[in-house]
């Protein structure tokens, strides 16, 4: 009797997946789970179990290989789609890298019948290609007669783990990487992202995980197809698998001469610049005092100034190409993220107010006005004023720069510099003209009594300046810190008042230390954390913002701002908060959502690079139906804004 159930118990299995081929190095078989002649849809596994060290391949083989083949014979009314790929394994082999299964694997297929269709055989012919130090191709040919088959448990635990699963991903591209950026609330020992698309990685070179914060990674890709716009594939994380599909970016994609063409142009209207103004106005003064007597003088002063411009600007970008090489995300004005180096620039605006309404000649050079202009030995100062000139221009990103300045931050440094130094001499190019034509200064009008009200009179803006940055502080620190700024002005102020009250040697003391009192003051300063939003209908921005809102067809309108961005606050008065547009987003259901970089934030840069840019103003409008998002422009105005959301 017992012989009599074992003899049953073996009949039983085998109806269960058809004959056994061997092809060699694998057994294959057909299963299912298919259960009753009422069933519309159902799975056929072609299963295949192959010799130790030997495997075949996924659809994407990697470096090698090939994905097996499989012809299907069915009877009418019978429909089979394609495979459902199970989450491969990579299997390298130096220096290539292949992706495929080993062992016992099934690969699950999607049937549909009519239920007036008969139930009879399905037959397979599978051709694939297996290896191990060589390759072999085998194949098989493959019955299952489904009236007598059972369900297969094994076919039922494939298909519970086929990767069906989407995973949220904000993705982009740096420094030739594809950069994935992913959520997972468990701890991860193996990731590897699997890309369907047959060239767009470089396989042999090793995928680097970095955790950015709590329950947020990032995945290193190197891309061998650095145009891509999108991607997909499977992303394992600790052996389960996850489908990915993203579009990369809708930004506007830069030649490098283009790049150079904007930051040149860039840089010229920068010098109109609320932000810029006041301090070129003061070296425009300077050489108006010169009344174009001297030539060769004004010559010089010019090129020291030019100097100081086109110093100051590579200095940044070598200082970014070295932090980025750090692995940090920074981009244009991360100099404003610092209380500390804001509270600096208040305290020097503060300084060159005060002085213009004396007749001090303290760092004359420096603020470059006057009779002390006329004199040699302040060269000096005017290539300080250059470099003054192009610190408190940083809270501007001109028409043209923002494009220019993220694509030079995404190169390699043979393209960085180059475009930073077009930016310079735009910057510049009106003292270039100067030095070449110093003649050009005699059509001014001629120095006189006037000038002295004038320099009195840019003493305002500079001190307005201050404000706007003691605004700015207060927003990255606290209302305490602030008064501690404001204590650091006074003392600042008590200190100009003795140098031009006194003449003994010792006024320069209230100088010296203002200035040790203040750089440990304002090295000391915490910094703001800005992710609380006192408008309950705006929205705080993060990595996933944009792919949970794609994912909801949720209309969104992202602004990437920060207080030190004159632009920024110019386009929120004139644009984004009048009624107009707020009705608008209200009554289409537009998410408005910030991104506030006053501070350091690394998640920002991230989701600035992805739209290839490293500074702000940013504007992102999306919208159901729209397959990319949409750049807007950088200077806005309500009518503009409106035509630009339709």
């Amino acid at each position: 009797m017992k012989k009599l159930l074992l003899i049953c118990n073996v009949l039983l299995c085998t109806f269960a997946f058809s004959n056994p081929v061997e092809t060699g190095h694998a057994r294959a078989s057909l299963v299912t789970n298919f259960a009753n002649t009422q069933q519309e849809s159902f799975y056929l596994g072609i299963r295949l179990q192959m010799q130790e060290g030997w495997h075949t391949y996924w659809e994407n083989p990697g470096d090698s290989g090939d994905p097996f083949e499989v012809k299907w014979v069915t009877d009418p009314g019978i429909i089979i789609e394609n495979v459902e790929w199970p989450t491969p394994n990579s299997i390298p082999y130096p220096p290539l890298m292949t992706f495929g299964y080993e062992g016992d694997v099934i690969f699950p297929f999607k049937v549909f019948r009519s239920l007036d269709s008969s139930i009879q055989n399905i037959n397979a012919e599978l051709e694939f290609l297996i290896c191990a130090d060589i390759c072999i191709p085998e194949k098989a040919s493959l019955s299952l007669n489904l009236r007598s088959a059972k369900p297969d448990p094994m076919l039922s635990r494939a298909i519970s783990a086929l990767p069906n699963e989407f995973i949220k991903t904000n993705s982009f591209i740096e420094n030739g990487y594809l950069k994935v950026i992913f959520q997972s609330v468990n701890p991860l020992n193996e990731v590897y992202f699997f890309p369907r698309e047959l060239d767009l990685l470089v396989y042999e070179t090793s995928q680097q995980l970095d955790q950015l914060e709590d329950g947020l990674y990032q995945l290193s890709l190197p891309l061998q197809n650095k145009g891509a716009v999108e991607f997909s594939g499977i992303l394992a994380i600790n052996g389960k698998g996850f489908q990915v599909q993203e579009t990369l970016t809708n930004a506007p994609s830069l030649s490098l001469w283009k790049a150079i063409i904007f930051a040149l142009i860039g840089g010229l209207i920068l010098n109109l610049m609320p932000c810029v103004f006041p301090v070129i106005s003061l070296k425009v003064l300077s050489f108006v005092s010169m009344g174009g007597n001297d030539q060769n003088k004004i010559r010089n002063h010019a090129l020291l100034f030019s100097s100081g411009v086109i110093a100051t600007f590579l200095a940044i970008a070598i200082a970014l190409l070295i932090i980025r090489s750090s692995g940090a995300m920074i981009g244009w004005g991360y100099q404003l993220q610092s209380p500390m180096i804001v509270g600096i620039l208040t305290l020097v605006m503060i300084a060159i107010g005060l002085i213009l309404l004396t007749k001090i000649n303290l760092m004359a050079g420096l603020s470059s006005i006057g009779s002390s202009a006329q004199r040699r030995n302040d060269y000096f100062g005017s290539f300080s004023t250059g470099v003054l000139a192009v610190v408190v221009a940083s809270p501007c990103t001109a028409p043209f720069m923002g494009a220019a300045i993220g694509y030079a931050l995404l190169q390699p440094s043979v393209a960085t510099l180059p475009i930073f130094l077009s930016l310079a001499i735009g910057f510049a190019g009106p003292y270039l003209l100067l030095a070449l034509k110093p003649k050009w200064i005699g059509s001014l009008p001629k120095p006189g009594p006037w000038m002295e009200h004038l320099k009195q009179f840019f003493a305002f803006p500079m001190l307005a300046t201050a404000l706007w940055l003691m605004w700015v502080f207060m927003l990255q620190t606290s209302g305490d810190a602030l008064i501690l700024l404001l204590i650091l002005g006074l003392l600042l102020g008590a200190s100009i008042w003795m140098i031009d009250t006194f003449s003994s040697k010792w006024k320069w003391s209230g100088i010296i230390m203002t200035a040790l009192i203040s750089m440990q003051v304002l090295n000391d300063l915490p910094a703001r954390d800005n992710t609380e939003l006192t408008d309950s209908s705006v929205q705080r921005w993060n990595l996933m913002t944009e792919s949970e809102m794609q994912s909801m067809n949720q209309a969104y309108l992202i602004n990437f701002t920060a207080a030190w961005c004159i632009t920024c606050q110019a386009n929120e008065k004139a644009a984004l908060s009048r009624p107009r547009v707020k009705e608008y987003l209200n009554q289409k259901g537009v998410t408005y959502i910030k991104a506030d970089w006053t501070n350091r934030d690394d998640d920002i840069a991230r989701g600035l690079a992805k739209y290839e840019r490293s500074g702000i103003p940013l504007y992102i409008f999306w919208k159901p139906g729209m397959k990319n998002s949409k750049i807007l422009p950088a200077v806005l105005t309500e009518d503009l804004l409106l035509q630009a959301l339709q």
